[in-house]
């Protein structure tokens, strides 16, 4: 097994990319976003940036293949002899009950696999991404399929894009929520941070129902960087926990000989 310090871990979204490196006993990381012409060099630099050394391996996690082709062309041109290792279904000891398990997307399967791997199921990993996907780990265990929502970004792009007068809401900081909106971007947030929280609380009451378990004994993990738009209007308890992907990166090469 390759120390901490020699392993860098990556996340490739489809707005964004993560990457994590161990310093001491902390993962650290960053992100950076596709419009940024130059993500891709500045996560190819990042572990150096932080530990000041080469990393000898990469993990890499992608539900986006272009940008990951894009991002080990910067690493093979930034360090000789780069070990990159793209993680797949058969790399993650989670099992499923799934009609299609090689369509089920990396991210979501590593989410569950380390929420499984810090809480007891049944669960449900909630993820905030490009699309939020709302996902049942059930009481063996098993990943058991989940459902996805569009995202906050794609709900606004899309309103904006699809009716003539509706702008598109730009999202800065997390703030409060006017209900009603007394203007049409105010409307609009309401509209999608508040059907958010109430699409994840309905969830988490039809899985209770369906598995006959009560709500308060399913744990509800929640990931992702747009989480803290909607987390302070969820009804339901709830764990945050950042970062699920890269984590579970971390944690796999701990689990490798």
């Amino acid at each position: 097994m390759k120390r901490d310090q020699d392993l860098a871990f990556v996340d490739i979204g489809n707005t964004s990319a993560k990457v994590a490196v161990v310093s001491e006993t902390e993962l650290i990381v960053e992100s950076y976003v596709y419009q940024n012409t130059n993500w891709h060099q500045s996560v190819s630099q990042f572990p150096k940036v932080i530990t000041g050394s080469t990393p000898k391996q990469w993990l890499i996690a992608s539900v986006n293949q272009e940008r990951s082709k894009t991002l080990e062309v910067a690493i093979g041109n930034n360090q000789d002899d780069p070990v990159i290792q793209r993680i797949r279904h058969q790399d993650v000891p989670l099992s499923t009950a799934v009609d299609h398990p090689d369509q089920l997307g990396i991210d979501r399967l590593l989410s569950g696999f380390m929420a499984s791997t810090l809480f007891a199921p049944p669960l449900i990993v909630v993820s905030f991404g490009t699309a939020v996907t709302i996902d049942w780990i059930d009481s063996e265990g098993n990943f058991a399929g989940g459902s996805v929502l569009p995202g906050i970004q794609l709900q606004t792009e899309s309103l904006a894009l699809r009716t003539e007068r509706l702008p598109e809401v730009k999202w800065t900081k997390p703030g409060p929520i006017s209900l009603p909106g007394k203007n049409t971007s105010d409307a609009i947030r309401s509209g999608v941070i508040l059907g958010l929280a109430s699409a994840i609380d309905g969830m988490i009451n039809q899985y209770a129902e369906q598995n006959s378990i009560a709500a308060g004994n399913i744990r509800t993990v929640i990931t992702g960087g747009d989480a803290e738009w909607v987390t302070p209007y969820l009804r339901s308890p709830h764990l945050p926990q950042s970062n699920l992907v890269c984590h579970a990166l971390w944690e796999l090469s701990k689990r490798k000989p």
